[in-house]
């Protein structure tokens, strides 16, 4: 049975858009995670004790190109809200490494303690 001329047609619930477009709506979320995870990177890289305090002319260049991204993105209304948050969260990371890496290690070693203990009581 043919549909009449004046009924609406339905799409398809899972036509998704055409490919790249989701970049194109994302790119400064995109931008601001890039950037976070470069400078996490570069700072990582660059140090010569992992704990202790990164030098300040490099890691918070790249902490204020990732907020003013990420606040780009937000403005923009961009929708994928944890792409800049993640971005920014590694850029202030790479900012205090020495730190975020210790508290990591002390975290890691809290839930090993307690996987172990609650499998032997």
């Amino acid at each position: 049975m043919e549909p009449r001329s004046d009924e609406p047609r339905l799409k398809k619930a899972a036509s998704g858009p055409a490919d790249g477009a989701w970049f194109q709506r994302h790119v400064m979320g995109l931008i601001a995670l890039a950037i976070g995870v470069i400078g996490f990177t570069v700072v990582a890289l660059s140090q010569d004790e992992l704990w202790s305090q990164p030098d300040w002319k490099l890691s918070v260049p790249f902490f204020v190109a990732a907020v003013a991204t990420g606040a780009v993105s937000l403005v923009r209304r961009e929708g994928a809200i944890p792409l800049p948050l993640l971005g920014i969260g590694l850029a202030a990371a790479a900012m205090v490494l020495g730190w975020f890496l210790v508290f990591g290690i002390v975290i890691g070693l809290t839930v090993l303690v307690i996987l172990i203990l609650s499998q032997v009581m």
